[in-house]
């Protein structure tokens, strides 16, 4: 692997112990690169942390409970992110074979065959089912919804300018994935069986919970698509060339800092709203909404889209600072309201 020209192997974390003949799988997996992590992790967090402050306000939920699910789910978005990767990675191979920085992925440099990919992807969402079996059926048809939004992702690439948008719908479906978990699927209500459909889909049309639930979705996925865009211009010359579509393609380098200012604004009113709807109180508001505004305005201020390290840092650190604020702003809100404050 090391004869291929501009690739070394991962020498850090994992990467220190595992077998040459497993390190690019454990690359398909992305295990060398924790930004991603972080970037699917964060809707994870947020929700958790909004499913516990819905009503019925999970007031027996205590910290070691909390850290016990945070832990499950990073266990789940280990492999989750494992599939999406090693299936993006797949469809996107002749793609990839032009664009520098990933030309050294293990299929684009011959480390692992088309083939190989798909059995290895196979055996991830078979680990993701048994990961998720013990939470029931909803959460697995919530999985199942949300890898299909992020199975579609790569092949936008080649027929929209918009494929971000779809991988933020799958990125913040998360918070449906997560309310199910904790026994408070907004859409449970589509499922119940002694109620006709056209009742069951008012009631959730008309439930408070779910419209918030559906506001914080569209938080997630602007989110989503601000950060990703800001990723995607790292290999803004090479798309060009190889005719991948994207916004960043679309905005080019001096249209794309104004469209995200009006993201941020789109955000930050889509987390108001969500947090009206639910009930929340001065914790949320101050840390999720109040901090994000600012964090996303000065990300965005400060990134220089023509340097690629500046551009990973954004989606990184820079949109960790976001998922952080947002995150911690709901358990705020949960603290405060658990103990009286």
């Amino acid at each position: 692997m090391d004869v291929v020209k501009g690739y070394k192997r991962p020498s850090h974390g994992l990467f220190r112990f595992i077998p040459d003949a497993w390190v690019p799988y454990a690359e398909l997996m992305r295990l060398d690169r924790q930004s991603g992590f972080w970037a699917f992790y964060w809707h994870y967090l947020i929700g958790l942390g909004f499913a516990i402050n819905i009503a019925p306000f999970s007031s027996d939920m205590d910290l070691p409970t909390l850290a016990i699910l945070a832990g499950y789910l990073g266990l789940w978005t280990t492999v989750f992110r494992g599939i999406t990767c090693t299936w993006n990675d797949n469809l996107d191979q002749d793609f990839d074979r032009q664009v520098a920085r990933c030309r050294v992925r293990p299929i684009p440099r011959g480390a692992v065959t088309t083939l190989q990919a798909h059995f290895f992807t196979a055996a991830q969402m078979a680990a993701g089912a048994c990961i998720l079996y013990p939470c029931g059926n909803r959460a697995l048809a919530h999985a199942g919804v949300d890898g299909l939004f992020l199975f579609i992702y790569p092949l936008l690439k080649r027929c929209t300018d918009f494929p971000q948008v779809e991988l933020g719908f799958g990125l913040s479906y998360a918070i449906f994935l997560v309310t199910a978990i904790v026994g408070k699927d907004p859409f449970a209500p589509l499922l119940d069986p002694s109620t006709g459909l056209s009742e069951r889909v008012s009631k959730v049309v008309a439930s408070p919970v779910a419209q918030s639930a559906a506001y914080l979705y569209a938080a997630g996925i602007v989110w989503s698509v601000i950060f990703d865009t800001i990723y995607a211009h790292q290999d803004y010359v090479d798309d060009l060339k190889a005719g991948v579509k994207g916004l960043a393609v679309r905005l080019g380098r001096k249209g794309t800092k104004p469209a995200l200012y009006v993201m941020t604004v789109v955000q930050v009113c889509c987390l108001v709203r969500a947090g009206r709807l639910a009930g929340f109180g001065m914790p949320y508001y101050s840390i999720s909404c109040g901090g994000a505004a600012v964090l996303l305005a000065w990300m965005i201020w400060v990134v220089k889209l023509e340097d690629g390290s500046s551009c990973a840092w954004a989606f990184g650190r820079g949109s960790g600072y976001v998922g952080a604020s947002v995150s911690t702003g709901l358990f705020a809100e949960f603290w405060f309201r658990k103990h009286g404050f």
